[in-house]
C-alpha cells in the first residue's frame, strides 16, 4: 500500500471510531408539553415547553434532526378584544455540565386574531445539529418567549412535542 492510501485509511472515521455498529440510528420522541400565556403577559417571558434526551455515546460523529410541532390557540378575553402577540421559539442543547447552546436561529409566530372566536394554528419547524457532545447524553429543549411588550388575549401552546432522529454522519 502506498503512503496516500495509509493516510486515507487513518482519516476514515470507521477506522478511528471504537464502535462496530454501522448504520446506528436513534429515533426519540419527547413528552408533550403545553403553556398558556395569559392576557397581559409581559414581553420577555420565557418558558421551556418541550424536551428530548438522546444518548450519543455509541456514535462516532452524531448528526441529529430535531422536529418541533405544536398547536397554537388564540382566545380573546372578551367579544370585542383582539388577540395580539408574537412568540419566539428557540432550540437549546444541554450536554454534561456545560451552559446551554442555541441550535439554529429563532422561529417566530405572529398571532393576530381580531374576532371573538378562538383560532387554532399548527406550528412546526426543524433544525439539524451535527456538532453534538460525544460520549454522553444530550438534552434538547424548546423555549417559547413572548416577544414585544405585552400579549393581548390568551395564547396557548398545546401538544408541543420535540422529536429527534440521530444518525452517524460519515463526513
Amino acid at each position: 500500500m502506498n503512503s496516500i492510501s495509509d493516510i486515507n485509511l487513518n482519516n476514515d472515521y470507521r477506522h478511528n471510531c471504537k464502535i462496530n455498529e454501522p448504520n446506528l440510528v436513534i429515533l426519540k420522541c419527547g413528552e408533550a408539553g403545553q403553556i398558556i400565556l395569559p392576557d397581559t403577559t409581559p414581553g420577555g417571558t420565557t418558558a421551556t415547553i418541550a424536551t428530548v434526551t438522546i444518548d450519543t455515546s455509541k456514535f462516532c460523529n452524531p448528526c441529529t434532526k430535531l422536529e418541533f410541532t405544536s398547536n397554537i390557540i388564540a382566545t380573546p378575553t372578551s367579544p370585542t378584544a383582539p388577540v395580539v402577540g408574537t412568540l419566539n421559539f428557540q432550540v437549546f442543547r444541554f450536554c454534561n455540565d456545560q451552559q446551554p447552546i442555541p441550535i439554529g436561529g429563532q422561529f417566530s409566530l405572529a398571532v393576530a386574531q381580531a374576532t371573538a372566536v378562538p383560532a387554532s394554528t399548527i406550528f412546526t419547524f426543524f433544525v439539524c445539529d451535527c456538532n453534538q457532545c460525544l460520549n454522553g447524553c444530550c438534552t434538547y429543549a424548546i423555549t417559547v418567549t413572548a416577544a414585544g411588550t405585552i400579549i393581548t388575549g390568551n395564547i396557548g401552546v398545546f401538544a408541543a412535542r420535540l422529536a429527534a432522529i440521530t444518525v452517524d454522519n460519515p463526513e
